[in-house]
């Protein structure tokens, strides 16, 4: 397993995302992927670094141990801890024994993380790794600590013995300027509609990699006017691993080789020959014994920048101020590509919209909900009096 073992230097951007996601989950400080991309590994987590209490730095080290299914108290928990000291202990015991690691669904602080056995994340590396045979270095505008990121932009550039490039904190212009021939550029459909919207072009050679949200036709389209000719699309999630991919959004999906299909279900096939059902978060639709189609959600979740939203819970939130009545959540599309939440409000009888309630109702969600989870746009209805 030489070629799956990670360095200090590559678990560092992990605990580093593990670190702000638990910030935001458990004590709702918001630490953006840019601003975790530039902090550095060195910086101590308490008052003289990220400022981090006794509690948060507690439950960040609990988080980062669990990742990897490491010892907490390999991990220093004091305020002079830094991100580097828990990198190189995590990665010294991941050398001594790796057995799972466990994925959290972004979005989703309710539930529990996900446990995946090595081998099988080993066996969707490797899957991942062909799908860019060839490159010179991976360009990732990712997170790292996801199953997805980890597997795409840790562990695939692992594989293939190249460099990684951790471009998140990078303007458009200065990404421009870092492309470089032979790259493989991993980023949502999300970033990637900003990304060609503001300009970005790619030299000779460079494959464009996303994962995590439907991508559109026009959108890939404008990505190879842009330069980005080669395309790889990956479809999964937390719950199953990587599942299948595609070249092109008009095409089927093929399933990975450590996937077959059993009658309208996916099997996952272990190293050691065993088979056990997956449950994709897509309906499939089967082209034939390999191939397949995505249908609908199976748990009614949309996706807003790559992150599942479940509209019944937005829908509950809101309809907790004390001046709603009920509320629907829809989607919809902003001119430029990107998806939204649409709040359809009906007040409570006998009141009516003023731009002081409409400020009370943004601002308890703004206090209750994600910021992906937030209506952008807000449609009030008056109760009809009886």
């Amino acid at each position: 397993m030489k070629a799956f073992e990670l360095s200090t230097d590559q678990v560092a951007p992990i605990v580093l995302a593990l670190v702000a996601d638990e910030l935001r989950r458990r004590f709702r400080r918001r630490l953006d992927g840019a601003t975790t991309a530039l902090l550095s590994p060195e910086a101590e987590l308490g008052r003289g670094g990220l400022g981090l209490g006794d509690e948060e730095i507690a439950a960040c080290a609990a988080r980062a141990a669990g990742f990897f299914h490491a010892p907490l108290g390999g991990l220093q928990t004091g305020p002079d801890a830094t991100i580097a000291g828990w990198a190189a202990a995590l990665a010294s015991a991941a050398r001594r024994r790796l057995v799972a690691f466990a994925f959290s669904a972004a979005g989703e602080a309710a539930r529990p993380a996900v446990d995946h056995a090595a081998a099988d994340i080993f066996a969707d590396a490797a899957a991942a790794s062909s799908l860019v045979y060839g490159r010179r270095r991976l360009v990732s505008l990712v997170s790292p600590h996801s199953l997805m990121g980890f597997v795409l932009t840790i562990l695939t550039p692992n594989l293939q013995q190249i460099p990684r490039l951790d471009a998140r904190g990078m303007t458009p212009e200065a990404l421009n300027k870092a492309f470089s021939f032979g790259d493989v550029v991993v980023a949502t459909p999300s970033i990637w509609r900003f990304l060609v919207q503001e300009g970005a072009r790619a030299p000779d050679n460079v494959i464009g990699v996303y994962f995590g949200e439907s991508m559109d036709v026009e959108l890939a389209n404008n990505m190879r006017k842009a330069g980005f000719n080669a395309q790889r699309e990956v479809y999964g999630s937390t719950e199953t691993g990587l599942v299948g991919w595609r070249d092109s959004p008009g095409r089927p999906f093929r399933l990975f080789d450590s996937l077959a299909r059993n009658g309208d279900g996916v099997d996952r096939i272990a190293p050691d020959g065993q088979r056990r059902p997956i449950a994709p978060p897509d309906e499939l639709e089967w082209v034939d014994a390999r191939s397949f189609k995505l249908g609908r959600r199976r748990d009614g979740a949309v996706q807003i920048g790559a992150v599942n939203v479940f509209p019944e819970r937005v829908a509950a939130v809101v309809e907790t101020h004390s001046d709603v009545k009920s509320c629907r959540i829809e989607v919809g599309r902003h001119s430029g590509g990107f998806d939204r939440l649409i709040a359809r409000i009906l007040l409570r009888e006998g009141l009516s919209p003023t731009e002081g309630r409409a400020r009370s109702i943004d601002r308890h969600c703004r206090e209750r909900l994600e910021p992906h989870e937030r209506p952008r746009i807000y449609k009030y209805e008056a109760a009809p009096r009886r």
